[in-house]
């Protein structure tokens, strides 16, 4: 009777073999291993460069800045913004109170001053207290 019993073990270990062999024919087989997925710092870098290249200010098509506004940005964001207000319609109001009004040609540099070319007239941006702007009506 004892080795009886200490049979019992190695049935079961056969046994279970073969039953373990036969349910994995008929299961299904396991899903294949998900694919990597991508990376995306090529993207990342693509779309920061992108981003880097583009001006970071341009002009609403109407809106008003004053001195206070533009001495707090950055020179190339006064340079972008100054630059898109070319062909716009410009009232610039100076320390005096007075106001210059016409079509801007452009901005310039002069010396470490930045100037807006109103209607010919060159305006330094360090004169004026005050811009607004609109799209031109010519």
């Amino acid at each position: 009777m004892i080795g009886a019993l200490m049979a019992i073990p190695v049935v079961e270990g056969v046994v279970g073999g073969v039953m373990g062999s036969v349910a994995n024919v008929f299961s299904p087989p396991a899903p294949a291993p998900a694919a990597p997925s991508p990376t995306f710092g090529p993207y990342l870098s693509s779309a920061t460069s992108a981003a880097a290249a583009q001006p970071s200010f341009t002009a609403a098509p109407t809106g008003t800045m004053r001195a206070d506004q533009w001495n707090q940005m950055k020179n190339s964001d006064v340079n972008c913004w100054m630059k898109s207000l070319t062909g716009r319609h410009v009232d610039a109001t100076d320390e005096t109170g007075r106001t210059i009004s016409g079509l801007v040609n452009g901005m310039q540099q002069l010396g470490g001053v930045l100037a807006l070319n109103i209607g010919g007239h060159l305006v330094s941006l360090a004169q004026l207290k005050q811009i607004s702007w609109s799209p031109s009506v010519v």
